[in-house]
């Protein structure tokens, strides 16, 4: 028989103990527990992040959030946080976050302070920790073509956010001659048409420029003046162009080099090759959202698709030019030349409906929304002026006309140049404008009008825009320069 292995006993003794210490410490727990329950739990209420902290707000900013580390009463948060200087928004809550959505839009090149110095648990326990921080909003910026010295025909960007120190950047090489350019949205690229001087003919291309504004503290760092060719002049020359306010869709009118009857615009979708739309035109305009072209031809403006969503195509039969679309897509301004030989500034809703906004005798130029609400329209329009010698000629003026009473008010007077290039500031505030002295056009290195007429000197001007509590405003000239364009 196999023995039995011996069997082991432990002593009773260190088992009583470990019960004995592991009651103790349940005891304890439960002590410590109750202690909890019967006070509350005292961590204080925060801010845990706050969504626009460093970074440069713009127009397209809606809404920021603060996040809190325990449920928060709203109200107490809401009577409480303050903006200053004021911003109106509302507030919404999704759990322990607030979403402060603007009202209004914040004003460029200012600082803004969020402060919330008190408010209240869901279960009214603990106390809150004071929060304060900044943001701002983007740089009071412009671009321009300069027109003297190292600026010649150059794409220049201005930064006015201090009057008494602006910064000037030179972004373009001296062997480009820059003739329209358009701003991407994002504020980090311009793309223009250039040529160079020195190869007789201007035969333009597009490039692309970069600017070194970052908006976001999570955009890398780029160097200003970063050239890139996007389309060449081998066979097409380039004549003028448009960018979606989106920045995916590039319209160009282009023209056969050897071939002058072979003209019309072509389309540059979004990350895709350039392709001919089979559409002749000079005036036209690129809807916001880049699904639609509002072109002018012979019998009305035609509203061409340039993408399946975006249905057929139309004619306005009877309108002579697109002048502006709102910022949704769904307004368009047209003009209209009437059998009384007046003119009619039309505005036409996404639905068909018509409403004329002005009538006069003379040209109606351009026409913009107020970006803040877009009750307000500010027009470039002529008038018929009498000189001193006698002899009459057409002088341009600025007009705002107020969409909800068609109010028509004339707010300046430009004289001498009807070519007038007007830019309104993404914050509504100021409008840019120049004044351009031209001559005949003597040779390929000669700065050119959109008319075509050579610019022998140029001024770039800033007009405040008024308001309830400023009504008589006067211009200020910023620099010499033509084609002025705020940054977004």
């Amino acid at each position: 028989m196999t023995a039995r292995p011996p069997k082991i006993r432990f002593p009773l003794f260190p088992q009583r103990r470990f019960d004995q210490v592991a009651l103790s410490v349940v005891l304890i727990l439960g002590v410590i527990l109750g202690i909890i329950i019967w006070h509350g739990d005292q961590t204080r209420l925060r801010v845990t992040r706050f969504s626009w902290h460093g970074e440069k707000v713009g127009v397209q900013d809606k809404f920021f959030t603060l996040n809190f580390n325990r449920p928060v009463d709203p109200d107490s948060v809401e009577s409480n946080l303050t903006i200053d200087p004021p911003l109106l928004g509302k507030s919404s809550w999704q759990g322990n976050n607030l979403v402060y959505t603007l009202s209004e839009t914040p004003i460029y090149g200012t600082n803004y302070q969020v402060k919330l110095d008190k408010a209240n648990r869901i279960d009214q326990q603990g106390t809150m920790e004071p929060f304060v921080d900044l943001f701002s909003t983007r740089d009071r910026t412009l671009a321009y073509v300069g027109v003297s010295n190292e600026e010649r025909g150059r794409l220049i960007l201005y930064d006015i956010t201090n009057p008494k120190q602006p910064k000037k950047t030179i972004l373009t090489p001296k062997d480009l001659v820059v003739s329209q350019f358009r701003i991407a949205p994002t504020g980090d690229k311009i793309f223009f048409l250039g040529f160079d001087p020195r190869l007789g003919t201007p035969s333009k291309q597009l490039f692309s420029v970069t600017t070194g504004i970052k908006y976001s503290v999570s955009a890398p760092e780029v160097t200003p003046g970063k050239l890139e060719r996007v389309l060449d002049n081998t066979n097409y020359d380039n004549l003028s162009f448009d960018l979606s306010r989106d920045g995916k869709t590039f319209i160009l009118l282009r023209v056969n080099r050897q071939n002058k009857a072979d003209s019309g615009l072509w389309i540059i979708p979004d990350g895709a090759s350039p392709r001919p739309l089979g559409v002749p035109a000079k005036d036209f305009i690129i809807a916001p959202d880049g699904n639609k072209l509002a072109v002018a031809s012979q019998g009305g403006v035609g509203l061409i698709p340039l993408n399946m969503e975006a249905g057929s195509s139309r004619l306005l039969a009877g309108y002579t030019k697109a002048l502006a679309f709102s910022k949704d897509g769904k307004r368009l301004l047209l003009t209209q030349e009437n059998a009384d030989y007046t003119r009619s500034l039309i505005l036409m809703e996404s639905d068909g409906r018509t409403q004329e906004i002005l009538r006069n005798m003379y040209p109606i130029l351009d026409c913009q929304f107020e970006p803040r609400e877009e009750k307000v329209l500010y027009c470039l329009r002529t008038d018929v002026v009498k000189r001193e010698d006698g002899n009459y000629h057409e002088e341009p003026f600025l007009s705002v006309v107020q969409l909800d009473t068609w109010q028509d008010q004339p707010l300046l007077a430009l004289p001498n140049y009807r070519d007038v290039q007007m830019s309104m500031s993404p914050d509504g505030t100021s409008l840019l404008f120049d004044q351009v002295a031209t001559t005949a056009p003597m040779s390929s290195r000669d700065l050119l009008t959109p008319s075509n007429q050579a610019i022998a000197d140029a001024r770039v001007w800033m007009l405040p825009l008024p308001d309830a509590k400023t009504q008589s405003v006067l211009p200020k000239e910023l620099t010499p320069g033509f084609l002025p364009k705020w940054m977004p």
